[in-house]
């Protein structure tokens, strides 16, 4: 199973960027901090979405500061990032 995993600048710009994608429909949109395998301090905020919603997301960032935006596949409880930032 696979999502994607946008890094953000600030708490607000995650909360702003789960709330673009509630309109558009991705009801599994959510902050969370950013998993520590991808060099996070704990301090960094991420929303993982719906893989669907990668064009979207690169299309809808008005005042939203991303750092990476990575897909997210999960195999059993393994979980591995692939950088799709361009």
């Amino acid at each position: 199973m696979s999502d994607i995993l946008v890094v953000v600048g600030s708490i607000t710009s995650a909360t702003r960027l789960v709330k673009r994608l509630e309109k558009y429909g991705d009801s599994s949109a959510k902050v969370i901090n950013t998993p520590s395998k991808l060099g996070g301090s704990g301090c960094s905020y991420s929303v993982r979405a719906r893989l669907s919603s990668e064009n979207f997301i690169r299309n809808n960032l008005y005042g939203i500061s991303i750092k990476k935006i990575y897909i997210e596949d999960r195999t059993g409880k393994e979980r591995i990032y692939h950088d799709i930032s361009r």
